[in-house]
């Protein structure tokens, strides 16, 4: 009995990991930045299956203009940067040009809040300056049922999030 036992284990196990699931997607990172231990997770991304890349601004809060509560650890931001890395360089430095505006200048961009993965359910976000004490942050915002869902973003953690984008493409120059 114990050998039939081992022996159908052994083929559910050889069976199990020869199984593939197409419904997940799978994402490369291409540079990570974690904020203060984890709080915020700054990311840029390339999904496998279409190839283009993403920024993925971590979870919003919920709230108003003024106070925002983190709720919501499961759905992501995600702002498409473009087709190619040379593509998404160029977006990434225009948002990181944007830092260069007086507070409360505004732009809009298209996102996407969905789960784990970018999907084709495309609203605007609002991309704001912000000056706190001395500290310069862009807010990327959506609004929803009356709730403004934002998360905030200081000039230095952005900015790195760039430069080590722009490493990542000198190390791999043949990349797309």
């Amino acid at each position: 009995m114990k050998k039939y036992f081992i022996s159908l284990c052994l083929a559910c196990v050889t069976l199990f990991s020869f199984a593939q699931n197409s419904a997940l997607r799978q994402r490369l990172e291409i540079v990570e930045l974690e904020i203060n231990d984890g709080e915020t997770q700054l990311e840029v991304l390339q999904m496998e299956d279409n190839g283009r890349y993403y920024l993925s601004v971590g979870h919003l809060g919920i709230g108003d203009d003024i106070i925002q509560f983190q709720v919501d650890p499961v759905f992501e931001l995600f702002i498409p940067l473009g087709e190619t890395l040379a593509e998404s360089m160029v977006t990434l430095n225009q948002l990181k040009e944007h830092l260069k505006q007086p507070a409360g200048q505004t732009i809009e961009v298209q996102g996407c809040l969905s789960l784990a993965y970018p999907n084709d359910q495309w609203e605007t976000v609002k991309v704001t300056t912000r000056q706190f004490l001395f500290t310069k942050m862009l807010e990327f915002s959506l609004e929803r049922d009356g709730y403004i869902r934002a998360v905030h973003i200081r000039r230095s953690d952005f900015n790195g999030l760039v430069n080590s984008a722009g490493f990542y493409q000198k190390l791999h120059p043949n990349e797309k």
